[in-house]
């Protein structure tokens, strides 16, 4: 773990901190602040500033931890901190600062295993420095146990470790050696290195040979220049180090482009064709272009193409890599000979579709797929077996229409419902009209027009006003420029046409323009004067006039100006943007900071507040940085787990307790550290409407069968409303009530108190069956189940479902992650990369029955 600060540990209490490698951080390793009972075992904290350090806690075991290295020490224990245990542990540092306190310890009782340094005995610890001249490196041990013969006193404190561990006479140095899963390989090349050194090493350091190194055990190095490289692994221990040096190890070569070719399969058959194209480009490559000849392109790897058209076609392949691309042409490489027949699809239109007896119409066949063959039936018991007839209607009424196309593949129908409309007078001409909506807004605004007309047109015709047209009954359309638009509807049908016309019907005016949200930056923002400063103007909504304010008595117009702060002092910079819509204003106080040559800045003097400091959960606060000396950023600890950088942040807390604030200020100085101890106190939680639950038992028997309902509602409700499935109801808190009649029955809970209700219904949860099936044996349920989605990217949610039968009363999933669930149907959350195996066991009156899904949930790395 490299993530600058470390583990902290604050107000925690019963704990286990185990099994971590915490390296590199400018801060600490492993911090326990104000902390009780806590374990802190088989970590190891190497190369950090402080490795770790213990304040103000109490009754806390420190035992078979590796504090390594660490730049300004390697253990602190305040003098506020008591009855600390600490043993087994390694500690190989310059400086470690111990103070009193009270009944603290550093060693056990002597007892046989093996200890941190692979000796026999626990004790006390390894007190050691990386030269070599610390009190364990040096100690006698004249009977070999790997104890020393004296005490160490430790320095600064009252203490002792009357049992300090020392090398033990039969441990040697590594025999250090190496080996890699790769060497060899085209940049960027990343490699694991494995350790494969002899002897029990306690620490590694790895040079590859490119100016990187590592102190992991087994590193992953990604080389990104071509060039050969010599590795160097030095492993150590308490007795020594050894130093395994392999010349030219790694050969790291320039990609070289791809060598194209390809395959596809078949080669030739009627259209429309399928076909499937296999790349077998050498030289890895990562991104293909495909043309297949026909107009048509794709950039999949192994596509599968639809050729629809007889012809031969000449087919293309682009591969690319890092280092370029290569493309091959096989010319002619398929051949379509024909086109498959194809079952006609049946179409036809008629003119005219309404008018007075005798109605001539003339049909005309539009079906597609060069039929051979029609059928028409027109309604009135009539028949034509021409591709285009002509056919008289001699009685009144409304007639649908059908054909059948015919080929040799096959035939297909078309019917057109009340298609055929004949009267006995003189048809009517329609009367136009129409409505819209909306009639007005801004530009680009979409209208929906909608046809009322009477008299059963059977075509329309519009005129937008804009000098679009459209011939559809409802048309939909948009008016890109403002402006007040007459628009036009001319319906018709066989007995003539009307048109209606609507004058500025349509108003469309431009879209409001936004004011600007102003937004700066500046670079640098601190420095010796005179110091030269470049703002650069990010601000949104198109800003058109820009206003600075240096804070100096200076101005700028300039959008992205440059300004010489002459003085000495703190400036607080103002930037005014401004469009036809308004203007609007962005302050960044003490924002730039110049000071004279020479001296010294000064870092920030943390303060801060926070309102309100209690009440209840959930509980919002509002936290205000008061500090002094131009910090530049900010970090808050919030005490709970959670972190921010915004100056002036607002947090939520969840659940009850007591919490440590700490804010961090910095600027180009350094920073400043304040906590706040035990400032904000959560004290309880508002008033929750219950989550309503409960269970039953027995769930199935006979009838009549005496139920016993148990509420284990959550919430502190106050009132309880049963409805037992069966017509009967109790308000009583856990009831039992007895089922007179054999049947399936759903029971409904709704649980109530001050804040509100919950209701919870379980169906068919209750099985009352007759006499006659006494003696029977219940069965176990026949199990079953699923969850979706299967396969995805952590974090992955997925939604599991139980469908078993035979009445199960109870379920227990495990999610292959530890963890587990006793909903019938839960979500859970997979939060790390892994193939997940989930076991579902339910369970009834007649017992239970289990099922397992191998590797069933697939979970990838973000």
């Amino acid at each position: 773990m490299s993530n600058g600060r470390g583990i902290y540990l604050v107000s925690s209490k019963g704990c286990t901190v185990s099994k971590n490698t915490i390296t590199n951080n400018g801060y600490y390793g492993i911090v326990l602040g104000s902390s009780s009972k806590n374990t802190i075992s088989g970590n190891t904290a190497s190369n950090d500033a402080r490795g770790i350090h213990i304040g103000s806690s109490d009754d806390n075991t420190l035992s078979g931890n590796t504090v390594t290295s660490n730049s300004v020490l390697g253990l602190y224990v305040c003098g506020l901190s008591d009855r600390n245990l600490v043993y087994n542990n390694y500690f190989n540092n310059t400086v470690m600062i111990i103070k009193s306190g009270s009944g603290n310890a550093y060693n056990t009782a002597k007892t046989a295993g093996k200890n941190i340094i692979h000796g026999t005995y626990l004790g006390g610890n390894f007190w050691g420095t990386p030269d070599g001249s610390g009190f364990s490196n040096t100690a006698v041990d004249a009977d070999g146990d790997g104890i020393s013969d004296s005490a160490y006193s430790i320095p600064g404190s009252i203490y002792s470790d009357s049992l300090p561990l020392v090398i033990p006479s039969n441990q040697a140095a590594p025999d250090a050696d190496f080996r890699s899963n790769v060497t060899s390989g085209d940049m960027p090349l990343g490699v694991l290195f494995t350790d494969a050194s002899t002897g029990t090493s306690t620490a590694w350091n790895w040079n590859f040979g490119d100016g990187t190194s590592s102190t992991q055990k087994n590193p992953v190095h990604t080389y990104s220049a071509a060039g050969s490289y010599t590795v160097t692994l030095t492993a150590s221990n308490a007795a020594g180090n050894d130093t395994k040096t392999k010349e030219n190890y790694i050969i790291v070569t320039t990609p070289q482009k791809p060598v194209v070719n390809f395959w596809g399969a078949p080669r030739s058959g009627d259209a429309p064709l399928s076909v499937a194209f296999k790349d077998i480009t050498t030289g890895v490559p990562t991104a293909w272009n495909w043309d297949f000849g026909d107009g048509t392109t794709s950039a999949i790897q192994n596509p599968t193409h639809i050729y629809s058209a007889a012809g031969r076609y000449t087919i293309k392949l682009t591969a690319t890599n890092a280092a370029g691309s290569n493309t091959l042409t096989k010319y002619y490489y398929l051949t379509l000979t024909g086109t498959a027949a194809q079952t006609p699809v049946a179409a036809f239109s008629a003119s005219p579709t309404s008018g007075n007896s005798s109605l001539d119409v003339t049909f005309a066949d539009s079906s597609t797929g060069t039929p051979t063959a029609w059928s028409w039936n027109f309604g009135d018991g009539t028949t034509s077996a021409i591709q285009n007839p002509k056919h008289t209607y001699s009685t009144a009424g409304t007639y649908t229409v059908t054909l059948t196309a015919t080929n040799a593949a096959g035939s297909n129908t078309v019917t057109k419902t009340s298609y055929i409309i004949v009267g006995t007078t003189a048809a009517q001409k329609p009367v136009a009209a129409f409505s819209a909506s909306p009639t007005s807004g801004n530009s680009p605004m979409d209208v929906t027009f909608a046809d009322s007309s009477t008299g059963t047109p059977t075509t329309w015709s519009w005129n937008f006003g804009d000098g679009a047209t459209s011939a559809i009954q409802n048309p939909k359309h948009t008016y890109s420029t403002a402006g007040t638009y007459t628009v036009t509807l001319t319906a018709t049908n066989a007995a003539g046409s009307n048109t209606v016309t609507k004058s500025g019907y349509i108003i469309v005016g431009t879209t409001a323009a936004q004011t600007p949200i102003a937004a700066f930056s500046a670079s640098p923002t601190s420095g010796n004067s005179p110091l030269d400063v470049t703002f650069t103007d990010s601000s949104t909504g198109t800003p058109t006039a820009w206003s600075w304010n240096f804070g100096d008595g200076t101005n700028s117009a300039i959008q992205n100006p440059k300004h010489t702060y002459s003085t000495a002092g703190t400036y607080t910079v103002t930037l005014t943007a401004t469009n036809a819509a308004g203007s609007n204003t962005a302050t960044k106080t003490s924002y730039i900071t110049a000071i004279t040559a020479g001296t010294t800045a000064q870092k920030p003097v943390v303060n801060f507040w926070g309102t309100p400091r209690s009440g209840n959960a959930p509980l919002s606060v509002t936290f205000k940085d008061i500090t002094t000396g131009a910090p530049t950023a900010w970090n808050w600890d919030f005490g709970d787990g959670t972190t921010s950088t915004d100056q002036n942040p607002t947090h939520i807390y969840s659940a009850a307790g007591n919490y440590v604030i700490k804010l961090t200020a910095s600027n180009a100085a350094g920073s400043t550290v304040l906590s706040k101890y035990n400032y904000i106190t959560v004290t309880g939680t508002a008033a929750q409407t219950p989550v309503a639950a409960f269970s039953a038992s027995p769930t199935s028997g006979n009838s009549p069968m005496d139920v016993t309902f148990t509420d284990s509602s959550t919430g502190t409700p106050t009132a309880w409303s049963w409805n037992f499935g069966d017509g009967s109801s109790s308000t009583q808190k856990s009831p039992t009530h007895t089922y007179s009649t054999a049947g399936t029955y759903t029971v409904t809970l709704t649980a109530t108190n001050a804040a509100g209700s919950n209701t919870v219904t379980k169906t068919s949860y209750i099985t009352a069956t007759t006499a006659t099936t006494a003696g029977t044996t219940a069965q176990k349920p026949v199990i079953n189940c699923w969850g979706s989605p299967r396969s995805g990217t952590a974090p992955l949610t997925v939604t599991f479902k139980d469908s078993s039968t035979g009445s199960p009363t109870a379920w227990n999933w495990s999610f292959g992650d530890g963890t587990s669930s006793t909903v019938q149907n839960p979500k859970h959350i997979y939060s790390a990369a892994g193939s997940y195996t989930i076991k579902l066991t339910v369970t009834n009156t007649a017992g239970s029955t289990a099922t397992t899904k191998y590797n069933y949930i697939v979970v990838a790395k973000a």
